[in-house]
């Protein structure tokens, strides 16, 4: 309909420069993006999809497209965030697994078994490489089961930074890149 010709489709002034919501494209995430395309990503899933044959305004003003373009980055930053987390959690659940049918396969088999022994590489020049591998004692142990055990439980990999340790240089790699994310 003609009666919505200058009005804004989003904030719903009337506007003098107004672009297209179905032809005209907008910077975000350092690349164009069809206003259409940010407007459906931004929508809640509530509303009924765009049409560009239904009765609406098929313009935006600037001023909203603006927002649109920060909503749009916003949704896309945490999609990402969340999908690392996802990742994390996911890892840090399996490791947590692990340790537990490791830690009870060892009560249960009073014959202990030997970890393969960490590579060891050269030191990381870049610090998001940061993980060292941890060297074990020289110190001489009782040779017991129980004392065989304990070494066995024992992290492989440390953070070069806070020197936490860890059983995978994965989960190493990830608590770099969260924990110390500013250096």
């Amino acid at each position: 309909m003609d009666i919505f010709e200058s009005f804004c489709r989003t904030c719903g002034n009337e506007c003098l420069e107004s672009l297209s919501i179905y032809k005209e494209s907008a910077q975000a995430l350092d690349k164009m993006v069809p206003i259409s395309d940010m407007l459906a990503a931004c929508l809640p899933a509530s509303m009924p999809p765009l049409d560009p044959e239904d009765d609406y305004p098929k313009q935006i003003c600037r001023i909203c497209v603006k927002k649109l373009s920060m909503a749009f980055e916003f949704s896309h930053q945490w999609l990402g965030a969340h999908s690392e987390f996802n990742v994390a959690l996911k890892f840090e659940q399996r490791r947590r697994r692990s340790q537990a049918s490791r830690s009870q396969s060892q009560t249960q088999s009073q014959t202990p078994t030997h970890p393969a022994k960490p590579k060891n590489e050269p030191l990381p020049t870049d610090p998001a490489d940061a993980v060292t591998p941890k060297i074990p004692s020289k110190r001489a142990a009782p040779a017991t089961d129980e004392a065989k055990s304990s070494s066995e439980s024992r992290p492989g990999f440390k953070c070069g930074i806070c020197n936490k340790c860890f059983f995978t240089e994965k989960a190493c790699q990830f608590h770099f890149k969260f924990a110390h994310k500013d250096l």
